[in-house]
């Protein structure tokens, strides 16, 4: 499953660079396909983040593992 994880997290941030690049390349604005790509937008930073404080925390406990040696 970590690296499941670990390969969500890439992907994810593949498609946030994939949004912010479609942004960039857009000479006009379609209102509603905008807001598409803000929602997903949106989840991939939520669940990026969550994943980022999964490995934070595995991280500390680690830490604190190698500590009690």
């Amino acid at each position: 499953m970590p690296a499941e994880n670990k390969k969500n997290l890439s992907e994810s941030l593949k498609r946030l660079q994939e949004i912010n690049d479609w942004f960039d390349a857009q000479e006009e604005a379609d209102v509603e396909e905008w807001l598409v790509k803000i929602r997903e937008g949106v989840a991939l930073v939520k669940a990026s983040r969550a994943r980022l404080k999964e490995v934070e925390n595995e991280f500390n406990e680690i830490r604190r593992e190698l500590e009690k040696e």
